[in-house]
């Protein structure tokens, strides 16, 4: 075999596969929320667990909006991005890339007026003999994102694409301070977005997130649960998550898998693209390294502790690490409760710690992201197969 044959399997955080299975619909789904736009808000809320895909998928999804002719900007959003400050300094950050990358012919002209209001701004916006008005009780915050929105439709209508399309991974990481005197860029995030929509702007927001996403938005503005078609990413079923293994193989041709292989790993990662890309680079680095063009069942079960170290050191301990040693050790308990989901009442008894710093913990570990709750008393884990990995550890332990 070629010494210089390439492993055609990529885990990692958001890296394109060689075959991205099972997303065919959501990509053509898409394409006619576009179609829809301006006349019909083309926002889009994409939300699922950790190692579905997600960020492959609002990658293509971002290159289906370049297709049909639409300018975008795309951003990974961090905790810091809460505070109003932070996050109108990145807008504009990402405002001035988007006019440096476009081009700076002038037609869009935009006017400030009525000022000595401190609350009421009024934009109005001229474009090719069209008028609307950008008016109402803003408050300062969402009236400069509005205004810094507005300033990059403005680029990309000057460079004749059809609008504009914003893109935002790990949107979850966006919530807004509960007190009236804090930051509150998710809302103000939606209210521009919404405001200008209703004046036909052309533009969309597609945001990228873990569940917590849903629930945060609703929490911001009720409304937006009329703004934004839901995705919601799953792990593939059998037939896609075969796909998705054997097809990087068949562009690859140096290596094949065993029919029996092939089920025993859809079966093992349950179907999650993530896990798919890490169990096949592992078998394809031991099926080369071995000299041989088969992978079959007796490779994986001589690496399979190998595999599972990795996705334990590459997937879940980062996640684990960030927190503090008492909520360590509330997801160590966790694993003892029965699953899914976790009941408040079974980690109280798995627990040595108090009712109330249980509770306390718990919302702790889903600001962190690593819980999310579906519904008042139970929560979920963030990360799929994230209950075997704290079995894992207790036995290393």
């Amino acid at each position: 075999m070629a010494a210089t044959a390439r492993n055609p399997f990529r885990p990692g955080v958001g890296l394109q596969p060689e075959y991205l299975a099972g997303r065919d619909a959501a990509i053509a789904q898409f394409r006619r929320v576009l179609a829809g736009a301006p006349e019909i808000p083309g926002n889009a809320r994409i939300t699922g667990l950790r190692g579905v895909g997600k960020t492959v998928l609002l990658k293509r999804l971002q290159e289906v909006a370049e297709e049909v002719g639409f300018a975008t900007i795309a951003t990974e959003l961090e905790p810091r991005h809460c505070n109003d400050s932070a996050f109108e300094t990145l807008l504009a950050r990402q405002q001035a890339e988007l006019a440096k990358r476009l081009s700076t012919i002038e037609r869009v002209k935009r006017v400030a007026a009525d000022a000595a209001q401190a609350l009421r701004r009024i934009a109005t916006v001229t474009f090719e003999g069209f008028e609307w008005s950008l008016a109402g009780d803003l408050d300062p915050t969402t009236h400069d994102v509005a205004s810094t929105l507005l300033a990059a439709v403005e680029s990309a209508l000057a460079a004749d694409k059809a609008g504009l399309v914003l893109f935002f991974d790990e949107a979850q990481v966006l919530v807004d301070d509960k007190a009236a005197s804090g930051s509150h860029a998710l809302s103000s995030l939606i209210a521009a977005v919404s405001t200008l929509q209703k004046q036909n702007v052309p533009i969309s927001l597609v945001l990228c997130g873990l569940p917590t996403l849903t629930v945060n938005l609703l929490t911001a503005r009720t409304y937006s649960e009329r703004m934004f078609r839901g995705f919601k990413v799953d792990s593939l079923g059998f037939e896609d998550a075969a796909k998705a293994f054997t097809e990087p193989l068949s562009a690859a041709a140096a290596i094949k898998a065993d029919d029996d292989l092939v089920e025993r790993v859809v079966k093992d990662v349950e179907g999650y693209p993530y896990f798919i890309q890490l169990w096949g680079a592992e078998l394809w680095d031991a099926t080369h390294d071995a000299g041989s063009a088969r992978m079959s069942i007796g490779v994986l079960e001589a690496i399979e502790e190998r595999i599972h170290e990795r996705l334990d050191l590459d997937f879940y301990e980062p996640r684990v690490e960030s927190l503090t040693p008492a909520e360590q050790d509330l997801l160590v308990a966790s694993a003892q409760c029965p699953y899914p989901p976790l009941a408040v009442a079974d980690l109280n008894e798995a627990s040595s710690k108090s009712n109330d710093n249980v509770n306390v913990l718990l919302g702790r570990l889903v600001k962190a992201n690593v819980l999310y709750r579906p519904r008042k008393g139970q929560y979920l884990y963030t990360a799929p197969k994230f209950r075997e990995y704290l079995q894992r550890r207790i036995e290393l332990d």
